[in-house]
């Protein structure tokens, strides 16, 4: 190994530079901690929330907690979900107070107003001004105003334990990456490490593909790393729960759009919504919308994003709050309140950046590992929604810092053993000498599988996409990175593959169809077997245990209760119990 070793050391690392991980680091400094925070692209300008839509989703005093718990599900905590609630009144509060630009009226900041069942994917979203790109800046100068140290282009690839194993029985007392530029390793000692590297996703999608691609090179690094150390994980069951543009890779804006008068129409205009009526209840406007699109298209047709009915005022204000959006329509020739813009649903088990499946966390953000925290999506969000859009991560973040900053005072760092460097360093920069398939290759085999899996599930069709990973997983350490660049997406690329052989896994498991998961194999959502928190984690000998755990019902059941036994998935209520063909 040629790379040159450059050791750190700080009290609490943090993985990621996104929503998360920027408020976990400043929350950790201001707790007496001395704070690394390592990304791996550029800290304020990377993951979802630089390209974030300008939603943040928030509470204010004197609101109806039940309208903000709507929408969740049966499987939330709804005891954690309404501290969380309440808390982005408070972040919001620091948010303003830092210089974050809000839409205000008469000096009150603006929300948008939604309507039943909305809450939860932006009925009352306040406005950022400049999206999340502006936010992100005020928020990274305030972290670095504050002394967090960073070190950008860094992917982190493994976390590192004081027994040298992978899987640990031990604990976490650091990580290791390398420079996507210079020929580096770098090792972190750490009294306390903090993922915040989002959640699963299938990146580098390929324009007209139905995957996310906002961010395009957002990975799965932080829940595979949590995976490969033995952490338990949970609530990563997930179906299809997004919209995309047919033709970008920006945000789909659904919070605001769905606020200001826009609607979604087939190919003849009509709005897509008009059978889903009764879903408006169980789920977040986001959900029943993907549940609407994906019928849609089964049926043949397109999807567009209707404008026609926008103000010029709503359109000045779209303008303010998603502005990358609105370029990205505008440099391609669409005028939005003239053209119609086509969006697809996003296929099952791809995308979890706003799902919130990962590392099992309690309430003060621990995983089932001493030593490693989780927040955002690289956890499993609390159990606190569904979804975890841009507040929720933030107010997750804000929490976790403060905790992983208490336990570093009560511990100190370990020294990390050589073989445990050299043993990571060569698993990574090994690529660059392979000689097996290239980067382009691989993703374009797992790409076929996964859309062949499609937006609506069968058992057979899980099973085969599964088996297609496993496949590519089997020969992956031949896989060739041309430079360090490619590196770092042939990294990416494997912890992808990884985390979504999991997520197939717990899809299998659990047979029934519930929120976003669509499988016509099970068209019920089953609360007579399947009102469980399922879990994993990966044993020594590599194998993945799977296991359910009862919902505890004081904590989870304070506003409103699961419907008792067996009950037809609102979609299969509109198409029938069985699908035959997807289109």
């Amino acid at each position: 190994m040629t790379d040159k070793i450059i050791y750190h050391q700080a009290d609490v690392l943090v993985v990621g530079g996104g929503a998360a991980g920027a408020m976990a680091a400043i929350r950790a400094k201001e707790c007496g901690a001395d704070v690394l925070l390592v990304d791996k692209s550029i800290f304020g300008a990377s993951g979802c929330a630089a390209l974030a839509s300008g939603a943040y989703i928030t509470y204010v005093p004197g609101d109806d907690i039940a309208f903000h718990l709507s929408g969740r599900g049966v499987l939330v905590n709804q005891t954690q979900a309404i501290k969380a609630i309440y808390a982005t009144y408070d972040v919001l509060k620091i948010l303003d107070g830092w210089g974050v630009r809000f839409v205000k009226e008469n000096g009150e900041i603006w929300r948008g107003k939604g309507f039943g069942g909305a809450a939860a994917s932006g009925g009352l979203a306040a406005g950022l001004i400049g999206g999340g790109t502006a936010m992100m800046k005020v928020v990274r100068k305030e972290a670095l105003r504050r002394g967090v140290r960073v070190l950008n282009r860094t992917p982190i690839t493994d976390l590192l334990t004081s027994d040298g194993q992978l899987p640990t029985a031990g604990h976490v007392i650091g990580a290791i990456g390398f420079s996507g530029r210079e020929e580096e390793i770098h090792v972190c000692q750490a009294k306390s490490v903090l993922m915040c590297a989002g959640g699963f996703n299938f990146g580098y999608k390929r324009p007209g593909q139905n995957f996310a691609g906002m961010p395009l090179d957002i990975t799965s690094d932080g829940v595979a790393m949590q995976l490969r150390a033995g952490a338990v994980m949970g609530n990563m069951a997930v179906g299809s729960k997004y919209l995309q543009s047919m033709e970008f890779c920006c945000a789909p804006g659904i919070e605001h759009f769905t606020t200001m008068g826009t609607g979604w129409v087939n190919q003849d205009g009509v709005d897509v919504m008009r059978r889903f009526g009764e879903s408006e209840t169980e789920f977040t406007r986001r959900l029943s919308l993907g549940h609407a699109v994906a019928l849609e298209m089964l049926e043949g047709g397109t999807v567009f994003l209707d404008g026609s009915r926008l103000t010029p005022d709503k359109v000045r204000l779209l303008w303010d709050v998603i502005p990358i959006i609105m370029q990205t329509f505008d440099n391609a020739g669409y005028e939005i309140t003239r053209d119609r813009i086509p969006y697809i649903p996003v296929n099952a088990a791809t995308y979890g950046s706003s799902h919130g499946g990962g590392a099992v966390v309690n309430e003060k953000s621990e995983t089932s590992l001493p030593g490693l925290f989780a927040a955002g999506a690289s956890s499993d969000g609390m159990n606190i929604s569904p979804n975890l859009n841009l507040s929720w991560c933030m107010v997750l973040g804000w929490w976790a810092g403060e905790h992983a900053a208490n336990y570093a005072k009560r511990t100190s760092l370990q020294d990390v053993g050589k073989e445990q460097i050299a043993g990571l360093s060569q698993k990574s920069i090994k690529h660059l000498n392979g000689d097996g398939l290239t980067f382009n290759e691989v993703h374009s085999k797992a790409a076929q599988a996964l859309i062949d899996l499609g937006v609506i599930t069968t058992d057979e069709k899980i099973t085969k996409a599964r088996n297609v990973l496993r496949e590519l997983l089997a020969v992956y350490d031949k896989v060739k990175a041309q430079d360090r660049h490619d590196l770092v997406k042939v990294i990416g690329l494997r912890n992808s593959l990884e985390a979504l052989a999991v997520i197939l896994r717990y899809l299998l498991h659990r047979q029934e169809s519930r929120g976003s998961v669509i499988n016509s194999d099970h068209p019920e959502t089953d609360n007579q077997n399947w009102l469980t928190l399922t879990k994993s984690n990966m044993e020594p000998n590599g194998d993945l245990k799977l296991w359910d755990d009862p919902i505890p019902h004081e904590k989870f059941y304070l506003h409103y209760r699961p419907k008792p036994g067996k009950n037809m998935h609102p979609f299969f209520k509109v198409v029938g119990r069985q699908v035959d063909s997807q289109k």
